[in-house]
């Protein structure tokens, strides 16, 4: 231990032992679904938790802020690496072994915050859905169900001058009332734990729109960060999908799915409102790939200012839709989600059809 001390800081060896323990751990998440649960439920819920309450009374993102200083970050670690280069084998280990250390932060936070959630057992098993026989006419009627859910909804939905619908509190309002959602979803369903924590609004949302990227989880710091540039309704399911993430819900399109599901069964028009809408594109896209003349059927029926919010998103994206932050981008998530488990990369934030549908025929 004496002759460790003398290459490495007392930072650096915790972390070395605590990144072996966590690789231990890690391999048995790899191996075992019932493991994954386990470990997801009752430990990695504490540490999320802990990691989220650190950060939540902070009023602006941790995680952007580092991304924001990172030049300076970068220009004062080069400053002392040739500094402690000059003094001598010693010090430059010692320097190196903080250097990495702060990779392996990285590793056992991810290992005890969010690793297993990819790894447990899936979400139609958890809520005894039968996504497999969906059908044709399933999809049909998931479409029209939806559509009456948003006409009748959109009498309590606020719209401005240019046919968008407005979200009706403030950002810290909407995380209490997504958060009562939650609360609700855990008690139904026991597959989360749930608890009050705070979304934190990116300041630089306008440009991260051209990522397409409309929220973002750090379990380097337990934030759930939304980019509030986008309409209303997308900052709302934004929300909810990074606070699933946040609660151990790791695959997209479960995130995507328990979002929905939590919003439709909320109190709060808005947050209904929101998840159906955003939902509907995805099934009306199947629907249209499935059958023309039932697509113009379903759509015809919807709410006259429902179709002016959606406009209103179409105009809104296209300054956005094309840009190449949005390809690097896209191919970096694709490769990270392909890294932990889910085949299909970026194309499983899509993949929300069936449950729907699914859901929608056992429980609605």
């Amino acid at each position: 231990y004496l002759k460790c001390r003398e290459y490495l800081p007392l930072f650096s060896i915790v972390m070395i032992i605590l990144s072996l323990i966590s690789t231990i751990f890690y391999i048995i998440v790899l191996s075992s679904t019932d493991f994954a649960d386990f470990f997801n439920y009752n430990l990695s819920s504490v540490v999320r938790q802990a990691m989220a309450w650190s950060t939540t009374w902070i009023p602006f993102s941790v995680a952007e802020l580092t991304i924001i200083t990172l030049p300076i970050w970068v220009t004062v670690l080069i400053i002392f690496a040739v500094k402690y280069g000059k003094k001598g084998l010693k010090p430059t280990i010692k320097y190196l072994s903080v250097i990495i250390s702060i990779f392996l932060y990285i590793f056992i936070t991810f290992v005890w915050t969010y690793s297993s959630g990819f790894h447990t057992t899936t979400i139609d098993k958890n809520l005894d859905l039968d996504k497999e026989s969906i059908t044709d006419e399933d999809v049909y009627n998931t479409a029209t169900q939806i559509v009456e859910e948003l006409n009748l909804l959109a009498d309590s939905i606020e719209y401005d001058e240019n046919g968008s619908s407005v979200l009706p509190y403030s950002y810290r309002e909407l995380s209490k009332e997504i958060c009562k959602a939650y609360e609700v979803y855990a008690e139904k369903h026991g597959t989360i734990r749930t608890f009050n924590s705070q979304i934190k609004p990116i300041i630089l949302s306008e440009p991260m729109t051209y990522t397409h990227i409309s929220g973002i989880y750090t379990f380097m710091t337990g934030e759930s960060n939304v980019n509030t540039n986008y309409p209303d309704y997308i900052v709302a399911v934004s929300a909810a999908h990074e606070l699933s993430h946040q609660r151990g819900v790791a695959r997209e399109d479960e995130s995507n799915f328990t979002a929905f599901i939590v919003l439709i069964n909320s109190d709060d028009d808005f947050l209904k409102y929101s998840a159906y809408l955003d939902v509907y594109t995805t099934v009306v896209n199947q629907l249209y790939s499935i059958d023309k003349e039932q697509y113009k059927e379903v759509v015809s029926k919807l709410d006259s200012r429902v179709k002016g919010d959606l406009a209103y998103y179409s105009s809104f994206f296209e300054k956005y839709a094309n840009s190449k932050a949005s390809d690097v981008s896209d191919k970096i998530n694709d490769s990270y989600l392909q890294a932990n488990g889910q085949e299909n990369g970026t194309k499983s934030y899509n993949m929300i059809v069936e449950l729907t549908c699914a859901y929608m025929k056992k429980y609605q």
